[in-house]
């Protein structure tokens, strides 16, 4: 198959006007997978803290037990325990910083929150 000149110029400017494109949803991509793991971690965070809690009773236990139980930043991770009757329930709050550039003028962080309920084994 013979590829005239002209052909092979107009790929070339189609891959250059498409590339961009591209990277931006590559970039995207990442982003949105940062964004889940975030969540994922402050789940389980949120599991740890209502474990701790339910075991041991003591909130600032549980407290440190979900600051401790992930890589996330201590600062901007909010945990709040709450006793009731037979029940124990941790809350997580997290910001996750959106790291994109060109995202961060738009969004420049995502709140991401979680709660568990554990049976209160101190308590009992």
């Amino acid at each position: 198959m013979h590829v005239q000149a002209g052909q092979a110029g107009q790929a070339t400017i189609e891959l250059a006007a498409v590339l961009p494109l591209l990277f931006a949803l590559v970039l995207v991509v990442v982003q949105v997978g940062l964004v889940v793991r975030d969540q994922l971690l402050v789940v389980h965070a949120a599991r740890e803290a209502a474990r701790v809690a339910a075991i041991e009773g003591d909130r600032a236990a549980a407290v440190a037990a979900a600051r401790s139980a992930t890589g996330l930043d201590r600062d901007r991770l909010v945990v709040d325990v709450r006793w009731s009757s037979y029940q124990v329930t941790a809350s997580v709050r997290f910001e996750s910083v959106v790291v994109v550039p060109l995202l961060r003028r738009t969004v420049p962080a995502v709140p991401l929150s979680a709660a568990v309920t554990m049976h209160d084994e101190a308590g009992a």
